[in-house]
């Protein structure tokens, strides 16, 4: 056993508080001295504590079995991919548990967060700000939720960039379950998918609290896209601050509810975020324009007509592939797909709905669509 797998142990004995634990980690020097004999720490640990810590090593068999076969990688705080932004923080967590690219040292994280129940408005432009991020040389660091995190991810995607996912639970328990395909393709992409949680800890209310510090943490600034005034946008913010980050917001219209929070950041002084750019001025980030020139001439499909259009940023299903066709010969409107693809139309609706979020087709006045 190494120190890493150790601390993975130590982490599993759920019982013990972070304080709890850091205090007997200093004392002891290390995880593996702790595990070798943690009743010379019972003044720190208790009896709860010291019973939590045999449970988990009773377990461990299971536990290093679990990392070893789905290829999770252990990173501690001394470790050079250990985020360099969240070493400084007040709580930082005492290792992470990584699923894809384990070096989380980027040097340019930039937060995206927002609400589940975003707008069309909010989902667009995070995608598109998010896409811009990563061609500029940004890593994109959101939580892996629907609505606003998930087009910040998607966005990221597209400009084939780089995107990190922070869970508010373990990697076996995402939330929402339906964006594991997300968490592969974020995996698959040279991302990486993040938790301080072992695995078999399922996601609470309070944990996705504890998240929050990890993102804010990881990131040089934090755009909020779309939030309530009440929400978990509104903790990271906070923390944020606390953290001495850069917090940009997008202005939203006034009569939707997830404008209330980014309206009022930028009334407090928050940096109005209309585009990448204004990100990217504020913190001094110079664009990768290398990366930009390969983007721009990268052999991409072209409709009828001979213009460029979105090149899919996935491997399309049969179905998702037939809409892609018919849209290459031009404009297309809802009803006519449905009936050239055979596809019904409540399951064509979500379909659609799906490649638009990926930035593949675009919605037209009138219920036509296009190719991106």
């Amino acid at each position: 056993m190494n120190e890493r797998e150790a601390l993975a142990i130590l982490v599993s004995a759920q019982k013990i508080g972070y304080g709890q634990r850091q205090h007997a980690l200093d004392e002891a020097g290390s995880a593996l001295t702790l595990l070798a004999d943690p009743h010379a720490y019972a003044h720190v640990l208790g009896s709860t504590g010291i019973a939590a810590i045999r449970e988990a090593m009773r377990e461990s068999g299971r536990l290093l079995e679990y990392l070893d076969r789905t290829g999770t990688k252990l990173i501690a705080q001394d470790d050079p991919g250990y985020p360099r932004l969240l070493r400084g923080i007040a709580h930082p967590p005492h290792l992470l548990f990584c699923m894809g690219y384990e070096d989380l040292s980027d040097p340019f994280p930039i937060a995206v967060v927002g609400t589940r129940r975003a707008s069309a408005y909010g989902l667009r432009h995070t995608h598109e700000i998010s896409r811009e991020l990563v061609r500029a040389g940004v890593t994109v660091i959101s939580g892996m939720a629907a609505g606003i995190d998930a087009a910040s991810h998607k966005g990221a995607l597209e400009g084939e960039g780089r995107t990190v996912a922070v869970l508010g639970g373990a990697l076996d328990k995402p939330y929402p379950a339906e964006n594991r395909p997300l968490m592969r393709r974020i995996i698959e992409s040279g991302g990486s998918v993040i938790s301080e949680y072992p695995p078999g800890v399922a996601p609470t209310r309070y944990s996705f609290v504890h998240r929050n510090r990890i993102i804010a943490g990881i990131s040089l600034g934090v755009l909020v896209s779309e939030a309530p005034l009440k929400s978990g946008a509104q903790h990271t913010v906070r923390m944020a601050l606390d953290e001495g980050r850069e917090v940009f917001a997008i202005p939203g219209d006034i009569d939707r509810p997830g404008s209330q929070l980014p309206n009022q950041l930028i009334r407090e002084g928050a940096h109005m975020a209309a585009c990448a750019g204004d990100i990217l001025s504020e913190l001094v980030i110079e664009p990768d324009r290398k990366k930009e020139k390969q983007q721009k001439t990268a052999d991409v499909p072209t409709s009828q007509s001979g213009q460029p259009v979105q090149r899919p940023v996935r491997r399309l299903d049969a179905k998702e592939q037939a809409v892609y066709d018919l849209l290459l010969a031009g404009d297309m409107d809802f009803d006519a797909l449905s009936e050239r693809t055979g596809i019904a139309s409540d399951e064509l609706g979500g379909l659609l709905m799906m490649l638009e979020l990926d930035g593949v087709v675009e919605a037209l006045p009138g219920l036509a669509y296009r190719l991106a």
